[in-house]
């Protein structure tokens, strides 16, 4: 390495130290920020007097679809080809109780109703005639035995005639002989008249069996025409002019619209709030105290119109749902007439269905974030926090109820936040 260069490099190296050394000196001399220690922060709480509320009505929300209660099938009772069908007998539209949907062929009934006829008025006519040998029978039987109680006179006359020896042998014979013609000639018609009773009643059994038959043949066509067995609307129909139908297939459906359904599932725990009547249908008896009522809201997507309708509990289904082990309570809604103002629930309207419960004379109802798991809260006593536990009754989205009792005293502070 010539000269020169060694020169140049350990030049470079003093001027880089010297600069080091400069930054290091303005590093340890800078001034500095001062420190201050933070104030303490102390949490704030929510912790009012609570008070019991007086005379508070347990009300349970729960939601369901709206379904009809009473609802027909609407089936043929004969068979054969649809030959006219209503205009109303479609999907949407309203039918009244006993207005025709469809026809069914007649032809063939209305043939077997003629043969029943028929036939039934053949056994009447064998029936008269035979009532009116056996009255014959009897008149002649009548006759038959006065002639005998005279054959029978005289053959005595004759016998005592030939004691006193006024008449001979042969004179009572002829009167015997004749005796025995009249007893033989009126037991004939008696046993005529024994044979025609029993002839008698089995045509009278074939006399009610014809009017049977005959009953059948009109009942058989009257059911060619098929009527609505309710007052409602139409869900389904399934049958059309030209289709074949069989008795007992369902080919469409009606539902009665003047009374609706909400059934609603409700926690089993919930259930000790509602009225013990609850469950019992109105018209099955009972002690004719007021159901538990209800409060039916609909609204429409993104926040729309809505419609609110007043209801009852109908009754509590048997039993609890197996998936959920909830109980199904299903609200009565009764529409208004038709024509009358107001909206009507509709089927398969999705609800929020407000059940009214009991009244409790006093219950404290706090925040439900106020309890801390495992059923605590906190109460101010002397400036400090206590945890106490108490006995939460029922628990909703937003509240929890805690009855006196419960672990709460009036005029207490208790925190209602976190």
């Amino acid at each position: 390495m010539s000269r020169g260069l060694r020169t140049n490099l350990l030049g470079g190296g003093a001027v880089v130290l010297v600069a080091a050394g400069i930054a290091a000196v303005l590093v340890v001399t800078r001034p500095r920020n001062p420190t201050k220690t933070p104030p303490r922060r102390l949490a704030l709480v929510w912790a009012p007097r609570i008070r019991p509320r007086r005379n508070h009505r347990v009300r349970i929300v729960a939601f369901g679809s709206a379904r009809a209660k009473v609802r027909a099938g609407i089936s043929a009772q004969v068979a054969g080809e649809v030959v006219s069908k209503a205009a109303g007998f479609l999907s949407g539209l309203d039918v009244r109780k006993g207005q025709v949907l469809f026809r069914i062929d007649r032809s063939d009934y209305l043939l077997a109703r003629d043969s029943a006829r028929h036939n039934l008025a053949q056994l009447q006519a064998r029936r008269k005639r035979l009532q009116q040998n056996l009255e014959n029978l009897r008149a002649s039987e009548r006759i038959e035995r006065r002639r005998m109680q005279l054959a029978d006179k005289q053959l005595k006359e004759a016998r005592a005639l030939l004691a006193r020896g006024a008449a001979g042998q042969n004179d009572v014979d002829a009167a015997e002989e004749v005796a025995l013609a009249r007893k033989a000639q009126w037991q004939s018609i008696v046993n005529a008249i024994a044979v025609t009773g029993p002839d008698l009643e089995s045509l009278e059994a074939e006399i009610r069996l014809g009017k049977v038959r005959l009953d059948r043949a009109e009942l058989d066509l009257a059911r060619t025409t098929v009527r609505s067995p309710i007052t409602g609307r139409v869900l389904r129909c399934d049958v059309d002019v030209g289709d074949h139908v069989q008795p007992g297939v369902v080919c469409g459906e009606v539902y009665a619209t003047d009374v609706m359904e909400v059934p609603v599932s409700v926690p089993a725990a919930d259930l000790r709030w509602l009225d013990a009547r609850d469950g019992q249908a109105a018209d099955a008896g009972g002690d004719g105290a007021e159901p538990t009522t209800a409060e039916v809201v609909w609204q429409q997507a993104d926040g729309g119109e809505q419609h609110t309708w007043r209801g009852r509990v109908d009754r509590i289904e048997a039993g609890l749902e197996p998936a959920t082990r909830t109980a199904t309570v299903v609200v009565r809604v009764d529409n208004p007439p038709p024509g009358a103002p107001g909206a009507r629930l509709e089927l398969n309207m999705f609800c929020r269905v407000t059940l009214e419960g009991k009244v409790l004379p006093e219950a404290f109802v706090l925040p439900r974030e106020a309890v801390l798991p495992g059923g605590a809260v906190y109460v101010v006593r002397a400036g400090k926090l206590t945890r106490r536990r108490v006995r939460v009754a029922r628990y909703t989205d937003e509240t929890a109820l805690i009855l006196p009792g419960g672990g709460i005293v009036a005029g207490e502070r208790v925190v209602l936040d976190r």
